[in-house]
């Protein structure tokens, strides 16, 4: 659960994000290669019949990034003092809106025709109002705010301080510091109503790790309601606020064991879990956002928390944290089975967000396990290049890689393609050399010392598929000296160069020092940070994407990167 002190993205890192129903499918090894336009040369077709993604547009965007949001067709993209909105299906900008020039603009938000942004201004907060068509700004209101929460988005705790603001297609609510829920017409920004927040009282607070205090209640949102978990003593009970009105839509108590009770939206299901206290087992309950109860549940062993994935007719799906059930309406179980946990919802199929399979994938390009939505067919499909979901316009989906300067956004579509295996990107197993063979004998002569090849083992396997070789070899010397061992590590083999390229530059982690020191090689922070280890590099070498890592000797990181690079 978010303690709603990020500020980044649709709350956008955040899977629960795209869980709001509008999240989905994906991923091909076409060439992204940079250019504003891009089209692939397979037919878009649905995400259940897909075997790749292609690029159909992709944007650099300077500045500072904030929290970009996805819509029907139009994709919010905040940077420094404005928001770009562009159509979804071509990239294209209709238009930029301004704050003023010292504004740094940390979110914005889509509620009906109006956008409400979240904007950094002096040392507060503040909320702005923007007629989506027209870009005029509406409105100006001082409420100092936490987090912004859409429909679908992880739930936040609502602190002393600052508590969140709710925004849905009927609204926006900010639930205040002082203890108060204040309704505000979206069109003009006036408080259209005021009420005692959803919980009792301010007796009815925690402490956080943090040593933050906050009432004892979490809040999200469907579509159209402002939803309230509270945490009452030894009751949980789980409230829906109209934000037209502030008036109570529905509650319902729900059970609260000594582990934790939390709970998860998508846009038209909320879904609540509580374990006990050691963890062992937890209940779960399912309501459509009507209020009406659909299922209940026990989960042995969970992992983490509950995410309510979504409904297509009358079949409910949300993970437990470990597994992703499918349910009906009236509570019968259809199917449970393994999967990421960061999963959203297309008409057509269930989709993961870039999930890391193995420690050692965090170079590669990113994939999506994409389940059809009777559980009978999964694949997992690599991304054209690295970085985060933002979320879903119809079955594009929007993704951000940070730049140097910037950040950039690609829309990508599922399409059907002649692959040889689409979990390589249609790359052959055949394809992949052995990492060992990387450096030829001349090239380790010339690092001095009688260097030896060691092959890793069990790192043949590649997103689920037997590569020939091993894609991680150690060279050491006879010596043993830590400092001389360096490794190399295959972490994609792409179409051609160009593609490998575009990999291996996206999405790096820029803002905690990443170094260029050709086209082909970048030097990047360790993600242990304290203890003082080399950076790495990030090499592209023809077809191949490499990591080049001695934590000992940052020297040798260079000198063997630059054998290496194109």
């Amino acid at each position: 659960m978010r303690t709603g002190t990020e500020t980044g993205g649709l709350l956008m890192r955040r899977p629960a994000a795209y869980v709001a129903g509008a999240l989905a499918l994906f991923f091909v090894l076409a060439a992204c290669t940079g250019a504003d336009d891009g089209t692939g040369d397979g037919k878009p077709v649905s995400s259940a019949r897909a075997n790749a993604f292609e690029a159909l547009w992709s944007r650099s965007v300077p500045g500072q990034s904030g929290a970009a949001a996805v819509a029907d067709d139009v994709v919010l993209i905040p940077h420094d003092n404005m928001i770009d909105v562009r159509d979804a299906r071509t990239g294209k900008n209709r238009r930029t809106l301004r704050a003023d020039p010292t504004d740094q603009i940390v979110g914005a938000y889509l509620t009906g025709d109006v956008i409400v942004a979240r904007v950094a201004h002096n040392s507060f907060t503040i909320l702005l109002g923007f007629d989506l068509r027209t870009g005029r700004q509406l409105w100006n209101q001082p409420y100092e705010t936490r987090a912004m929460v859409l429909p679908g988005e992880e739930p936040e705790l609502e602190l002393i301080d600052s508590g969140p603001v709710t925004v849905t297609e009927r609204g926006v609510v900010v639930h205040a510091h002082d203890g108060r829920n204040i309704g505000l017409n979206p069109r003009t920004g006036e408080m259209t109503w005021q009420r005692q927040a959803e919980c009792d009282s301010r007796a009815h607070t925690a402490a956080g790790a943090m040593g933050d205090s906050f009432y004892a209640a979490i809040t999200g949102a469907t579509a159209r309601y402002s939803i309230t978990l509270c945490l009452e003593g030894s009751k949980a009970v789980l409230k829906a606020t109209d934000p037209r009105d502030g008036d109570s839509v529905w509650r319902a108590d729900v059970k609260k064991h000594d582990g934790g009770t939390t709970f998860s939206t998508s846009e038209d299901v909320v879904g609540v879990r509580s374990a006990d206290a050691g963890n062992h087992k937890a209940t779960f309950s399912l309501f459509d956002e009507s209020g009406d109860h659909l299922a209940d549940g026990t989960v042995k062993d969970p992992a983490g928390d509950i995410r309510t994935v979504g409904r297509v007719g009358d079949t409910v799906y949300f993970h437990d944290g470990r597994q992703l059930h499918a349910v009906r309406a009236d509570g019968t179980t259809l199917w449970v089975q393994d999967a990421p946990s960061h999963v959203g919802l297309s008409a057509r199929a269930i989709v993961s967000d870039r999930e890391t399979l193995t420690p050692q994938s965090v170079q590669r390009t990113g994939v999506s396990v994409v389940i059809d939505l009777s559980g009978k067919t999964r694949a997992t499909l690599p991304w054209p290049l690295r970085g985060e979901l933002i979320g879903m316009s119809g079955e594009l989906l929007v993704i951000r890689g940070e730049e140097e300067d910037g950040a950039r956004y690609t829309a990508l579509r599922p399409t059907r393609r002649d692959l040889k295996e689409p979990a390589l990107g249609g790359v052959a197993p055949s394809d992949w050399p052995d990492a060992c063979s990387l450096l030829s004998d001349k090239q380790l002569n010339g690092l001095g010392g009688d260097y030896l090849r060691l092959p890793v083992d069990k790192s043949r396997t590649v997103f689920g598929v037997r590569v020939p070789h091993e894609t991680q070899c150690r060279f050491a010397t006879e010596s043993g000296s830590d400092k001389d061992i360096v490794q190399i590590t295959l972490r994609w083999v792409a179409a051609d160069s160009a593609t490998a390229r575009e990999i291996s530059a996206s999405d790096l982690p820029w803002g905690t020092g990443v170094q260029r020191l050709s086209p082909s090689v970048h030097l990047v922070e360790p993600p242990e940070r304290g203890l003082h280890l080399a950076r790495s590099a990030v090499v592209a070498s023809g077809r191949y994407v490499l990591d080049v890592s001695a934590p000992k000797n940052e020297k040798l990181v260079r000198t063997v990167a630059s054998l290496l690079a194109d």
